[in-house]
C-alpha cells in the first residue's frame, strides 16, 4: 500500500475538506431532487462514504481514486438521482495529479468514463449514456487533473526555491568555516614565526648572560637587555596577531603589521645572536603589496631563525629582489646544518604555505659552495 507521512497540521485541512465535500454532495443532491424522489438511505450513506474516503487521499491517493469511482458506480447503478456524487471523484483525481501521478490520473479518468458509460448502458440508468453527459463528466475530471498539475508545479517550485535557499545557506556556512580555518592557519603560522624567532634570540642571549654572569657583568647586562627587548617585541606582535580571535576585534590591530621595511630591525635582532647578516635590496620594494610584504618578511624571519638554530653558521645573506612580474627572496648561510633535509619541519611547511597562498614557490637545499639556500618567488601584478 502507498504510504506518505502526513504532518498533523494538514489533518485539519483534510477534515474540513471531508465536511465540505459531504455538505456539497448531500445539499446539492437534495436541491436537485426537491421536486422528485430523493435518494434512499443507502444513497445518502454512499455519499457520506465517498466523502470519508478522502481522509486517506494523502497516504493512498490511487486507492482513494479507485474507491471513489467504485462508490460512484454503485450509487449510479442503484439509480440514485443527481450528479453531485462525482465531487469525491473530482477531488481524488486532483489529489493524484497534485502528487505527481499524472498517468494514474489519466488512467482513472479513462477507466471511470468507460465504466460509467458501460454500466449506464447495461442498467439503462440514462445518467451518462448520451455524448453530452460523457463529455461533461470527462471534462470535469480533466479540469481537476489540470488543476492538480498546476498545484504540483507550484509545490515543486516552492520546494526548489527552499532547497536552493538551504544550499546557499550551507554554502555560506561552509565558506565561513573555510575562511575561519584559513584564518586559524594564518594565525598559527604567525605565532610559529614570532615565537620561534623570538625564543631563539632569547635562548642565545640567555646563554650569553649565563656565561658572563660572574666574569663580565657588562656583557650580562647587554644580553639581558636584548632578552627584555626581544620579549617586549614578541608580546606586541602576539597581541596584534591574536587580536583577530577576540570578540571585540572590529578595531584594527594596535601595532602595525611587519613588512619589507622592517627587515633592517629583523636583521639587527638576529645579529644579537652572534650571526652576521648582510641584507641586500634590489629594485623598487616600496610598492610591494602589504600581503606580499608580510609573507616575505615572515619567510625571511623563519629562514634566519632556522639558520640560527640548525645551521651552525657564522654568516648569512638576505637578498630581496624585485623583477618584472615577481619578487625573489634568498637566505644563504655558510653553515652545515640540516635545513635542506627531505623531511622539513613545521617551519619549512609554514613558509611554503605562506608563499603558496600567494601563488609563489619555495625551494630549500644545499649550495654547491657549501651552506644552505632558501629561495622563494612570489608573482606580482605589474601594470601593463
Amino acid at each position: 500500500m502507498e504510504r506518505n507521512p502526513v504532518p498533523n497540521g494538514r489533518r485539519v485541512v483534510d477534515v474540513g475538506l471531508i465536511l465540505a465535500a459531504a455538505v456539497v454532495m448531500i445539499a446539492g443532491t437534495r436541491v436537485l431532487t426537491h421536486d422528485s424522489t430523493p435518494p434512499g438511505p443507502g444513497g445518502w450513506l454512499l455519499l457520506v462514504t465517498a466523502a470519508l474516503l478522502l481522509w486517506f487521499r494523502r497516504a493512498s491517493p490511487t486507492l482513494v481514486l479507485v474507491g471513489t469511482i467504485v462508490v460512484g458506480l454503485v450509487y449510479d447503478v442503484l439509480d440514485n438521482p443527481g450528479a453531485f456524487y462525482t465531487v469525491a471523484i473530482v477531488i481524488a483525481v486532483f489529489t493524484v495529479a497534485a502528487q505527481g501521478r499524472r498517468w494514474v490520473a489519466l488512467g482513472g479518468i479513462a477507466a471511470a468514463t468507460a465504466a460509467f458509460v458501460m454500466f449506464d448502458a447495461i442498467w439503462d440508468t440514462g445518467h451518462r449514456y448520451n455524448p453530452e453527459g460523457v463529455l461533461w463528466f470527462a471534462g470535469w475530471l480533466l479540469a481537476a487533473m489540470l488543476l492538480g498539475e498546476v498545484a504540483r508545479s507550484r509545490a515543486d517550485y516552492v520546494a526548489a526555491t527552499e532547497e536552493r535557499a538551504r544550499q546557499e545557506e550551507r554554502g555560506r556556512q561552509e565558506e565561513a568555516l573555510r575562511r575561519e580555518g584559513e584564518e586559524r592557519m594564518r594565525i598559527a603560522r604567525e605565532l610559529h614565526d614570532i615565537l620561534a624567532h623570538s625564543i631563539s634570540i632569547i635562548t642565545v642571549q640567555a646563554g650569553v648572560a649565563a656565561h658572563h654572569l660572574d666574569t663580565n657583568p657588562d656583557e650580562t647586562r647587554v644580553a639581558l637587555e636584548v632578552v627584555r627587548e626581544t620579549g617586549k617585541k614578541a608580546l606586541r606582535e602576539l597581541r596584534s596577531s591574536l587580536g583577530v580571535l577576540r570578540a571585540e576585534d572590529s578595531a584594527p590591530p594596535r601595532s602595525p603589521t611587519p613588512d619589507l621595511a622592517d627587515l633592517d630591525e629583523l636583521v639587527a635582532d638576529t645579529e644579537n645572536t652572534g650571526l652576521q647578516v648582510r641584507l641586500t635590496r634590489i629594485g623598487d620594494l616600496d610598492t610591494v603589496p602589504p600581503n606580499v610584504g608580510l609573507a616575505v618578511y615572515r619567510v625571511v624571519q623563519e629562514g634566519l631563525t632556522n639558520v640560527t638554530r640548525h645551521a651552525g653558521a657564522t654568516e648569512a645573506e638576505v637578498t630581496i629582489e624585485r623583477k618584472r612580474g615577481e619578487l625573489l627572496l634568498r637566505v644563504d648561510d655558510d653553515g652545515s646544518g640540516t635545513l635542506g633535509t627531505p623531511s622539513p619541519g613545521l617551519g619549512i611547511t609554514g613558509m611554503r604555505e605562506r608563499l603558496g597562498t600567494l601563488g609563489g614557490t619555495l625551494k630549500v637545499g644545499p649550495r654547491p659552495i657549501g651552506g644552505f639556500r632558501l629561495e622563494g618567488r612570489v608573482p606580482l601584478d605589474e601594470p601593463e
